[in-house]
This record gives C-alpha cells, sequence and structure tokens, in this order.
C-alpha cells in the first residue's frame, strides 16, 4: 500500500497544500529507520551461493513478479524529515559511507534543488524551484523499481512490465548495436547479456531530466549505468546498480537493494500487473505544479572549464 501510494501522496502534497507541506503525510517522527543496503549487505553474506533454475535456453530463470525496491523518497541515508519522508539507511552501497560522491558544482545544485522544495526540509529556502519529475508520471533507473515489476524472459529479450502498468521496458539480448547518442530517453537505451548468474543491463543514452529521489539528487544526461540483477536465494532478487558519470560525481559509485518475490498465495492479483491511471504529462498537475511556483526540471549541465 505504502509503494503505490507515493506517487499519489508526492503529487497531493504538492497541489493541494499551499503551505503546510511539512506537515501531511502518514509517517511519525517515531518511525523505525528503514532498512537500506548496509542491512541487505550484511544479510547477504551470510547467504549460501544461490545457482537459479534455468531456462529451456539454458540461462538463469529470473521470470516472476518482483516487489519494491527502495521506495524513491531519498537515496542518502536521512533521519525523520516530514511526514512525507521516512527516516532510512542509504541504499548506496558504495562509497562505504552511503554518500553520493558528487563534484562541488553538483553538490550545489543538488543543494539547490532541495532548498526549494518547499516541503521542510532543513536549509530551505521558501521559494520553490523544482518539483520532483515523477510528480509527472515519469520514471528512470533505478526508480522504476519502487512499485515492483514483472520480468519475462525469452531467448533474444528480456521485458519488464512496471508496476505503474503504463510503463515497460523491452531489454534486447542479441548484441543489437545502440543507437546515437544524439537519441535520449527517460528511461534510457538498455542492452542486456549474461555473465553466469547474473544479467547484466547497460543503461545509455539517457536524457537526465529525472531525479534519483524525492529530494533533488541527480545524475546527468552523460551518466552511463550499469544493472545487476541476480537471484540471492530462490525468492529474492539482488539489484546492484552502478552510475558512472564523470561529469557530475568524482567517481563511479553503487546502490544495492533486495527485490522480493510476489506471490500469488499472498495475494490472489499480486502476481498480475495493472494499469493505473497516471499518464506522462497529465496537464491537471503541470498546471497545478506551476501555479504553486515550481518550475520544469532540465538536466544540468556542468560549469565550463
Amino acid at each position: 500500500m505504502r509503494r503505490t501510494a507515493l506517487l499519489w501522496r508526492s503529487v497531493v502534497v504538492a497541489l493541494l497544500l499551499p503551505v503546510g507541506i511539512a506537515g501531511q503525510g502518514v509517517f511519525r517522527p517515531d518511525t523505525p529507520k528503514e532498512p537500506g543496503a548496509r542491512t541487505w549487505l550484511t544479510k547477504k553474506a551470510t547467504l549460501p551461493p544461490f545457482r537459479a533454475p534455468r531456462t529451456r535456453d539454458g540461462v538463469p530463470d529470473l521470470q516472476g513478479n518482483w516487489g519494491a525496491g527502495y521506495s524513491g523518497d531519498v537515496i542518502e541515508e536521512t533521519e525523520y524529515v516530514d511526514r512525507t519522508t521516512p527516516p532510512v539507511e542509504s541504499w548506496i552501497s558504495d562509497p562505504p559511507d552511503g554518500k553520493i560522491p558528487y563534484q562541488p558544482w553538483a553538490l550545489a545544485v543538488r543543494d539547490a534543488h532541495r532548498a526549494g522544495l518547499a516541503r521542510g526540509w532543513p536549509g530551505e529556502t521558501g521559494q520553490r524551484l523544482y518539483a520532483d519529475p515523477q510528480s509527472f508520471c515519469l520514471e528512470n533507473v533505478p526508480r522504476y523499481s519502487e512499485r515492483g515489476f514483472e520480468l519475462v524472459q525469452t531467448r533474444n529479450f528480456v521485458t519488464m512490465m512496471l508496476g505503474w502498468g503504463h510503463l515497460h521496458r523491452v531489454i534486447p539480448l542479441d548484441g543489437r548495436p545502440k543507437p546515437s547518442e544524439a537519441l535520449k530517453t527517460w528511461m534510457g537505451v538498455p542492452r542486456g547479456r549474461w555473465e553466469g548468474e547474473t544479467l547484466v543491463v547497460e543503461v545509455t543514452n539517457i536524457n537526465g531530466k529525472m531525479w534519483l529521489d524525492s529530494v533533488g539528487n541527480f545524475y546527468s544526461e552523460h551518466a552511463r549505468l550499469t544493472e545487476r540483477f541476480r537471484l540471492a536465494d530462490a525468492n529474492t532478487l539482488d539489484y546492484e546498480l552502478t552510475v558512472d558519470d564523470p561529469t557530475t560525481f568524482t567517481r563511479p559509485w553503487k546502490a544495492n537493494f533486495p527485490l522480493p518475490r510476489v506471490r500469488a498465495s499472498d495475494d490472489p492479483y499480486a502476481a498480475e500487473i495493472w494499469e493505473q491511471a497516471c499518464h506522462e504529462g497529465n496537464l491537471q498537475h503541470i498546471e497545478g505544479l506551476k501555479s504553486l511556483g515550481f518550475k520544469w526540471y532540465y538536466s544540468p549541465e556542468p560549469p565550463a572549464r
């Protein structure tokens, strides 16, 4: 319930509450800190080696409905901020401090995003800058995972039907070339391959117009992403993301979290992906956010050298 309500919570907060945004939501100050990468890495280290079952093509069978990963609220560790943002451990597994290794200019940009949220985040200016781009029903890698997805395999493709129902990913496995770098999309262009037990997906051609979380963390259109999917056990998909963007960060960094298998026995409808009425460019969202002073977010460029 919490995962499927995240978008609507952010939209309602942004559109319906003119002033007291920080006082609205569903989380109390005594909410326990949600587990993140540190907890998952500790648990994963105790698991015995696992060999996935095979498809008829002889590759690991990762098919199934996989539940939500990180919530998309904050990717770095945070204490309680407001009722829309519970305290969480960092989902960043490397660097060990759990912080995104921004270049100085990029950290200043991230802090400016956060200062203009009008949600009560520490250091806010009181002015409104950008709304979370997800408020417009947009996604990127890795935020698509926060509502889970159904994964289907064939010999040459992996298809992910995402939890919103109106989005999907088709990942070719046949070695086809990538399109020109001039083509930029929200989710980027994926190309997959198998490395032993792991499905490796490289993502390029990203437009950089989407945040990593609801509080302004970002990568640019120059980012190259590497996703790794591996069964940690029969009912847990281990997901690791490497972000390489030398224009924005001082070094590549990684996020890591588990995706639990959703079983029909838990909920007769849970193993199915149902369409949800959230559509790109919803005019009510756009006009409502503009009326509150928020602007459309564009990928920032590093300062000229």
